[in-house]
């Protein structure tokens, strides 16, 4: 007699679920392929066609979002080949006409470099039948994909594994490598499903309770198979495909009339010479495939039924995943292989079947374990709930000899879904089945609570909104522009994808659209009802977030249950993406299990006694759980703005340097978030309440948070495996990362804030000693949040190392390209640098969830003991800044240290922002530090960041960091900077030292002191430099001093080395060259500069050169007055004398006067001056004196300047008199010239 085994009790939570959208992955790209139909010769679709698209194309409403992106069938196949990849998640798409194909392989080999990130999408010109996708393999590059359509054909798609590592290898056309099949025995029996032993083996059963079996030998194509028709032997077998008999029980599926005796579950024996198939009448069948005939026939669950019986017992003919075969060689002596099957009836109940040999018949084949009932694991076991829990899928993993077998049960209920583990040996099933389950917990990014509306908050509803949506992972790109496309189309409001524009741009501007189209009130005095618009805001977002909710809930719905034999991995399969089922680390199957499951789980989990790092104590996992969930429980009780007020000041707290004791820095951040208005007795009372398993507030101890923060990573365990992570399972590493850096960060903050409070009110209050030493834990929780907030931020924001890739069609032009979704510095900065672990004996969900914790410990440093924590955050910021992301880097500040090296760091980022002050005081306070003994190899800890010539300046004195500093001022513009370091390395080098002042840094200095035109830097630094770079740097000098209003007399003022007189005075004359424009106006830019030539002169006793400057000038103000009055003017009622005289003559004048005054001061001997003849033109309305190529060297004397005054003036009495005739004023000029 059976023994009545009841259901498991609560199982623990040992495994947790780390889920994965569907997005393209940096180089991937999606190949669409139009497969050709071999039935119509003429119709569009006898050709193949191919593109090359991007994947995340939005979608503009629910309907579409459905076809394009969810699937109606999917599940995983793990190929037999070693080689990389492997893992194929397989799905039916756009209304079961598109089979989508991509790789899902967590790793690799070291020498494997190429990545399977092309996803190849097959369009098929009928419709895919439910249950109609096979796949198979020999071990080798090749996939062997088959299609079964409702037109009745049968694709074969012989696919070689470089097509998912490169896009151009599916260029080759599709009629070499797709081969369409109808078999003639369609046109009596309708196919129902589909199962592929091998590439050269099928089996399709047959709606009227037949197989039909296909063969080929191998190498051929598909396009023909050998057909092979089985039935049960029975005389109505025969004719049932021809006539159906009246009263016989069937079942409809899928559109078409099932028998049965329709299979709707099959399987092959390992050996694939028998096949096992479950019947829609409730039984199991084998088959022997090279006889084709029935040697096995039994009910499910052994009884004997009568005909009556069978319409009651019929199976869903949609439900295949009730029969598994597999192997536990040498686990019973003469069990060749064995079978598990499931029944909905009675309760639900799997049954084991041994098989010695299934052509023997009963004899052969036996239950194994029939003395006990094995009903499934009850998810929710209340006698008094209405929920109805259905057994959707079951695995099994081998184990060794019959020992360490591991059963997966996938339950569900509409949507929601539990999967159950059961580790078992195969003889001591039935002892495990009562008490060994354990289960999976869904993923947690999606359990966090919603954003709400904080008064007083600097940030709007939009920041914490978007910063929700937004976050990676948490929302598909293609999800997120439909809920937008959708939301915008329910309210008529304009939505377009531009390239141009983010995602984010076009979510805010949808929102803050529909928020303006609202009514606002109005205040009486104050205008705009700014609280109404924020609660506008709020309700606006939320309704987007509802619609986000709506398509997650399709997405996420599950389908499948996958595992992976070889890894021992299993996968849960969604309509829109996938997840991995990993091991609980200890300090998560803590957390989220119940203390009393904690207890009664001894020997399930691995969460022995915790013991501190100080070797204190150790305490028991259900003590730190009460601990735990009670701090948890607390924090839940606040209120949104109470939550947000303690997260503000505890980022305060983190960061900012400590000024005060510990116990005045509990006292503070408790006053500061007013803890005694916001908790509420009744909070205290449960609390105490929650906490009365360990002895209330008075039984907690050191060691109890100790304890928890010891079992967060601090130790990498993992060693070199050889392999590598492909880009998925870099996606995969990062999202169960970002899944265990949330919780516990959580955790820690709960843990403070309860320490806090208890400090306060409870074990401040009490007089007697308590065991709980709250500075020790305050001081231990605020280093561990440090990390955890930092590490938060890496998981949450997205790198700009953008790994984007061409979208290209078939004739090679770039098509419409569309967001893809980019890393996160996590995963670039750190995911990048840990390979998988491989523990032997272990799991590989056991062994990812260990790689994952090492992942947390790497981003913290390591276990390089010479790695502090402080450097951490230096080495993330020099990454960011060598990568030019400024934004990122600057909202990254706020997680740096006060060390002098982040000082120096956080001056880098400021002077790439163009903040030349603060950047300078940053580099000042970090500069005696730096400048002294070096302790650090700054290139490396700076991931390359600085240059070694650059870090060599550091470790060598003030002087050398100096010198670098002011380089990088210059380098960035700066000159006031670059001015005051290269003054602050001048001054600082000491006159003995052999450190010289360098040439560079002094032109540097002068260089940037004229930009700014500090004009005394600038003469100190000139003449600071070496003779030969002196001479050089005067032009800049002089050029720039004229082109000062006060810089001539500065000019003339500076004290100017003798030995640079003449460079200047050159400079000075190549500035007065005797070809000069002569505007209208008398001050002109070239007499300028004469003026200044002359008074330079002047200033220096130069009284020669003075003169000869002086007489050129004079020269053209005489031409210039001589073509002015070579016509007379004539007054009515007299003339002005400057007029009757010349325009000018005023000026000649003070020009003869001037000239002969200045030559009268030279010497005797030195009376002279040299000029040049000149020839006076007009060119272009501009006066110009050009000197002649025949043009020689004339002295002149004073003399000769008196005798052409002289001239001047008499020619002026002849104009005065009017005693001249035509033509006398050219001949009196060129008389008084050649004179």
């Amino acid at each position: 007699m059976e023994d009545q085994t009841p259901s498991p009790s609560p199982s623990p939570h040992a495994f947790l679920e780390t889920r994965a959208d569907l997005e393209p992955l940096g180089q991937s790209s999606v190949v669409q392929i139009q497969l050709p139909s071999t039935v119509t010769s003429f119709s569009l679709t006898s050709r193949s066609q191919r593109h090359v698209v991007s994947t995340s194309a939005a979608c503009s409403n629910e309907a579409t979002f459905i076809r394009t992106c969810l699937a109606s069938a999917s599940s995983i196949y793990f190929s037999k080949s070693h080689k990389y990849p492997r893992s194929f998640l397989w799905r039916v798409l756009d209304n079961n006409k598109v089979l989508e194909l991509r790789s899902i392989d967590l790793s690799k080999n070291d020498d494997e470099t190429n990545e399977a990130t092309v996803v190849l999408q097959f369009g098929f010109p009928s419709t895919i039948r439910k249950g109609g996708v096979a796949l198979a393999d020999n071990g080798e590059d090749v996939l062997s994909v088959f299609a079964l359509m409702k037109s009745n054909e049968l694709f074969t798609l012989t696919i070689q594994t470089r097509f998912f590592c490169d896009v151009a290898a599916s260029e080759e056309s599709p009629e070499r490598w797709s081969k369409a099949f109808k078999p003639s025995t369609f046109t009596l029996s309708n196919p129902h499903r589909l199962i592929a032993g091998s590439p050269e083996q099928l089996v399709i059963a047959l709606g009227d309770g037949r197989l039909l079996r296909l063969i080929r030998r191998r190498g051929e194509d598909g396009s023909t198979w050998q057909e092979l028709a089985y039935n049960d032997g029975s005389w109505g077998s025969s004719l049932r495909g021809l006539v159906r008999w009246q009263g016989s029980n069937t079942v409809r599926y899928d559109g078409t009339v099932l028998d049965d005796n329709t299979a709707i579950a099959a399987a092959f024996s390992p050996s694939q010479e028998h096949l096992l198939t479950v019947c829609a009448n409730h039984t199991l069948k084998i088959w022997n495939l090279e006889k084709g005939r029935n040697v096995f026939s039994m009910d499910l669950l052994g009884q004997q039924r009568g005909p009556q019986d069978i319409q009651r017992l019929m199976l869903e003919a949609g439900n295949p995943e009730i029969l598994r075969v597999f192997e536990a060689e040498g686990a019973i002596e003469g069990d060749d292989y064995y079978a598990m099957t499931y029944s909905p009836h009675d309760g639900g109940q799997f049954k084991i079947w041994a098989i010695r040999d299934a052509d023997e018949g009963r004899r052969g084949v036996r239950f194994l374990h029939s003395e006990v009932i094995l009903r499934p694991p009850d998810p929710d076991p209340n006698p008094e709930s209405k929920v109805v829990w259905k057994m959707a899928d079951f695995k099994i993993g081998q184990g060794d000899r019959g020992t360490g077998m591991h059963l997966w049960v996938l339950m569900r209920s509409n949507k929601r879904y539990k999967t159950y583990n059961l580790k078992f040996d195969l003889e001591d099933l039935p002892a495990a089945w009562s008490s060994k389950w354990t289960s999976a917990a869904s993923s947690g990014l999606g359990q966090w609570p919603l954003p709400q509306p904080v008064p007083y908050d600097a940030r709007d509803a939009q920041d914490v909104w978007l910063e929700y949506l937004l976050y990676p992972g948490r929302y598909s790109y293609a999800m997120l522009e439909t809920a937008v496309s959708i939301y915008c189309s329910a309210r008529k409001l304009d939505y377009a994808i531009d390239a141009k524009t983010t995602l984010r741009n076009r979510v805010c501007s949808a929102i803050a659209a529909q928020a303006a189209s609202q009514p606002v009130k109005e205040e009486e005095e104050n205008g705009t009802h700014f609280a109404q618009y924020r609660t506008v805001m709020q309700q606006e977002w939320s309704l987007l977030y509802q619609e986000l909710q709506d398509l997650d809930k399709m997405t996420w719905q599950v389908l499948t249950l996958a595992f992976d034999d070889r890894s021992d991995m299993p996968w849960h399969v969604f309509a829109g993406g996938c997840a991995l089922v990993r091991e609980c680390s200890r300090l998560e199957a803590i957390s989220q299990n119940a203390p009393a499951v904690l207890e009664s789980s001894i020997g399930l989990l691995e969460t022995r006694s915790i013991e501190d790092a100080s070797g204190l104590e150790p305490k028991l996992p259900h003590e730190l759980a009460i601990l735990i969930q009670g701090a948890a429980k607390f924090r839940d009780t606040f209120s949104p703005s109470f939550r947000r007020i303690c997260q503000t000041q505890l980022s305060s707290e983190l960061w900012q340097e400590p000024i005060y004791r510990v116990p005045d820095r509990i006292g503070n951040y408790y006053d500061s978030c007013n803890f005694g208005e916001e908790i509420a007795d009744p909070v205290i009372s449960d609390l105490k309440k929650a906490l009365r398993p360990l002895g209330g507030f008075d039984g907690l101890t050191t060691e109890h948070f100790l304890a928890v923060i010891h079992e967060m990573p601090s130790v990498m365990a993992g060693q070199y495996s050889g392999l590598t992570f492909s880009k998925f399972g870099f996606k995969m590493l990062a999202k169960g990362a970002q899944d265990m850096i949330n919780k516990h960060a959580q955790m820690l903050f709960d843990l403070l804030v309860f320490v806090v409070f208890a400090e306060i009110e409870v074990l401040g209050k009490d007089t007697l000693t308590s065991n709980l030493d709250t500075s020790v834990v305050f001081m231990a929780l605020v280093e561990q949040l440090k990390r955890y907030e930092m590490m938060q931020w890496l998981a949450k924001n997205n790198s700009t190392r953008k790994e984007g890739y061409n979208k290209l069609s078939l004739d090679g032009e770039v098509t419409h390209t569309m967001n893809v979704t980019s890393p996160t510095v996590l995963e670039t900065l750190f995911a990048t640098d840990v390979s998988p672990q491989l523990v032997e004996g272990r799991l590989q969900s056991a062994s990812l969830s260990d790689t994952i914790q090492d992942l947390l410990v790497w981003t913290i440093g390591g276990n390089d003991k010479s790695v502090t924590f402080d450097q951490v955050p230096v080495h993330i910021l020099c990454n960011l800044l060598k990568d030019k992301d400024t934004e990122l880097a600057s909202d990254f500040l706020p997680f740096q240290p006060c060390t002098p090296w982040a000082m120096y760091i956080r001056g880098r980022l400021h002077l790439s922002r163009g903040e030349g002050t603060e950047a300078s005081l940053c580099f000042q306070q970090a500069a005696c530090k730096m400048s002294g003994q070096p302790t650090l190899d700054y290139p490396q800890i700076s991931a390359g960041y600085l240059k070694p010539e650059e870090a060599a300046h550091f470790g060598q004195g003030l002087p050398f960091y100096y010198r670098h500093i002011y380089q990088l001022f210059q380098s960035a513009s700066c000159p006031s900077h670059t001015i005051r370091f290269a003054q602050l390395a001048l001054q600082l080098t000491p006159q003995s030292s052999s450190i010289e002042p360098d040439t560079p840094l002094l032109r540097s200095l002068f260089h940037s002191s004229l930009e700014i035109s500090d004009i005394q830097t600038a003469f100190t630094a000139l003449t600071r430099l070496p003779q030969d770079n002196q001479t050089n740097l005067v032009p800049r000098m002089v050029s720039m001093l004229l082109g000062l209003p006060e810089g001539p007399s500065r000019l003339l003022d500076l004290p100017w080395p003798p030995h640079l007189h003449g460079a200047i005075d050159r400079y000075l004359a190549d500035q007065s060259p005797s070809e000069l424009k002569l505007p209208p106006k008398p001050a002109t830019s070239p007499e300028r500069q004469r003026k200044i030539l002359v008074a330079w002169r002047l200033r220096h006793g130069d009284f020669r050169g003075a003169a000869a400057a002086l007489y050129l000038q004079l020269q053209i103000t005489q031409k210039h007055s001589k073509k002015s009055s070579a016509m007379p003017k004539f007054r009515l009622g007299g003339s002005d004398d400057d007029d009757a005289n010349g325009v000018g003559s005023r000026e000649l004048d003070e020009a003869y006067l001037t000239v002969i005054n200045l030559m009268a001061c030279i010497d005797n001997e030195q009376d002279r001056s040299d000029n040049t003849d000149g020839q006076v033109t007009q060119r272009g309305g501009a006066w110009l004196l050009n000197s002649t190529k025949e043009a020689k060297r004339r002295v002149v004397t004073i003399s000769d300047v008196r005798k052409d005054w002289q001239r001047e003036l008499d020619r002026r009495v002849v104009v005065e008199a009017g005693r001249w005739g035509f033509g006398m004023e050219t001949r009196n000029e060129e008389g008084m010239d050649s004179g």
